[in-house]
């Protein structure tokens, strides 16, 4: 049992091997969670608590398979692009999703305060949520974005 743990532990840590690519890991897993966003049959405020806790736990079970966050991990690119997702307004189709993608990696990339201070956190939920609050920077400028009426 402790194995099937570690594997799907793993399986989701690494958004199912996202994180294994050579080049931008990160980057990949955000443009998967973006489009399963986008196509998510579900309502995807109700899918927020889910990913939520369970990037909580594979990002837990991430750090103890390889270290203290590892770009191997990036279940929390995926919580952070769906949290940015979430202020894309549907009239804007795709651009605002890729709006919303891009703004998250620029947030996650740079590490702004307070993302920089979360990332600092040396645990799993450290590992989520220096993500989560470069997805909440990122709803800030696009809802900023949908005040001005700039699309």
């Amino acid at each position: 049992m402790k194995k099937f743990v570690s594997f799907l532990g793993g399986t989701l840590a690494s958004t199912f091997g996202t994180g294994f690519f050579p080049w931008g890991p990160g980057t990949v897993g955000s443009i998967i969670a973006a489009i399963a966003f986008y196509y998510s049959p579900f309502n995807p405020y109700y899918l927020l608590p889910f990913i939520l806790l369970v990037g909580w736990w594979a990002c837990e079970v991430g750090r103890k398979l390889w270290g203290e966050d590892p770009s191997i991990v990036t279940i929390d690119e995926v919580a952070g692009t769906w949290i940015a997702c979430l202020a894309a307004q549907p009239e804007w189709g795709v651009w605002g999703i890729v709006a919303a993608l891009f703004l998250f990696r620029i947030f996650d990339i740079f590490k702004p305060w307070p993302v920089n201070k979360l990332d600092e956190m040396k645990n799993g939920i450290g590992i989520l949520l220096d993500d989560v609050a470069a997805g909440l920077m990122a709803v800030l400028v696009l809802v900023i974005v949908d005040l001005l009426n700039v699309f």
